[in-house]
């Protein structure tokens, strides 16, 4: 634009002076011809650099997912189309889920055959309590035969072997209460088990099971956020590797400004300055934008960590640093696209009217000048 307002600035003089020679072309008005447009360069370079900065690097940026599945296989179906826009959660593809299905079935199986055994093991528990009581009924009996030998052998009469057989029965009797309650300490001890609440057994294949739902459930991916697939090139019948990427999801939620600005430029603006922007796309319009944010850093002075001692020459700082600008207010006929590249002015809290008025005649100009080409840019 520079290099255009200096062509039609010369080509007024040389009207006004030389064509059709409307004024003597003396002393003075070379100096003021040349002073003019030396002030208009230093009022470019000097107060609009410094306190409206512009940026002909200015680009939409977004949230990019790489979609990949979660394990291999063939893809059944694809479910979107090219830049068609889908909500968050809409199944986007599908990969063969046979395997995992067979699973799921072959544990809820299992799950059941868990649950029977859990009733089987109740039913176990009571069986052992009556055996439990059965003893002890025996055991009880066999106390009072055998107090009552002890007595009749103290009158001799009965035996003292028979006796003694009567004691020798008694202390089976205790032995197998002894066993009995063992057992059913056991059955209750496997029974009383619990893992948060459910029986070991429950709890093992209920693990299993709702890991086969959840690789179940992976086997169909859906949208991240609302937005839309873009350059889709995948096919139903595609054989995929695990956790390949084979799909880019263009978030449409969240959409963002960044425009690279001189570091003379950069320095007075501040986060909430107002700032304009105009799209190649869209050649004579002008939007309102505001500052995010500022990146106060630059990748050409990053070190990487090595063995090697870094040439002084390939040692070097950045020009530019990097403004991240947000819309105020979007137009649905004008919607932002992902990558729409154009140009950007960012006015300081402290410019000078004039300067901003300056800065969006330059601004608007070169959108017009999209209409056709801008060889300016």
């Amino acid at each position: 634009m520079e290099l255009l307002i200096t062509i039609a600035y010369v080509f007024l003089v040389r009207l006004i002076f030389f064509d059709y020679k409307l004024i003597r072309y003396n002393l003075f008005w070379k100096f003021f011809t040349f002073g003019l447009w030396i002030a208009a360069a230093m009022t470019e370079i000097i107060a609009l650099g410094q306190f409206a900065p512009y940026s002909k690097t200015m680009f939409v940026q977004s949230h990019v997912v790489q979609m990949a599945p979660e394990y291999g296989g063939l893809v059944e179906e694809v479910y979107v189309t090219p830049n068609q826009q889908v909500k968050k959660g809409a199944p986007l593809f599908q990969m063969a889920k046979d395997k995992w299905q067979y699973k799921v079935d072959e544990l809820e199986a299992q799950l059941a055959a868990a649950d029977t055994g859990v009733a089987e093991l109740n039913q176990q528990v009571v069986e052992a309590k009556a055996a439990v009581k059965r003893v002890e009924a025996s055991l009880e009996a066999a106390k009072d035969k055998a107090e009552q030998f002890t007595a009749a052998a103290q009158k001799n009469a009965v035996s003292l072997v028979r006796l003694e057989e009567v004691n020798k029965s008694l202390l089976v009797q205790e032995a197998e209460l002894e066993s009995a309650k063992a057992r059913l300490r056991a059955t209750e001890i496997a029974l009383a088990s619990e893992i948060d609440g459910k029986n070991p057994a429950v709890a093992e294949v209920l693990a299993g099971l709702d890991e086969a739902k959840y690789n179940l459930e992976q086997t169909t991916i859906v949208a991240p956020a609302d937005g839309y697939v873009a350059n889709l090139q995948l096919y139903p019948g595609s054989f995929v590797r695990l956790k390949q990427p084979i799909m880019s999801f263009v978030n449409s939620e969240d959409y963002w400004l960044v425009a690279t600005v001189p570091q003379r430029g950069v320095q007075r603006l501040k986060t909430g300055d107002k700032a304009q922007v105009a799209f190649d796309m869209y050649p004579g319009k002008i939007f309102d934008a505001e500052v995010e944010s500022i990146v106060w850093a630059a990748g050409e002075a990053q070190g990487i960590p090595s063995g090697n001692i870094p040439h002084v020459g390939q040692m070097k700082g950045s020009e530019l640093f990097t403004v991240r600008l947000h819309m105020k207010d979007m137009d649905p006929e004008y919607p932002l696209r992902f990558g729409a590249s154009g140009l950007a002015a960012m006015y300081s809290h402290d410019t000078a009217g004039f300067l901003v008025l300056l800065r969006q005649i330059e601004l608007q100009s070169e959108s017009f000048l999209n209409y056709l080409y801008n060889p300016f840019k």
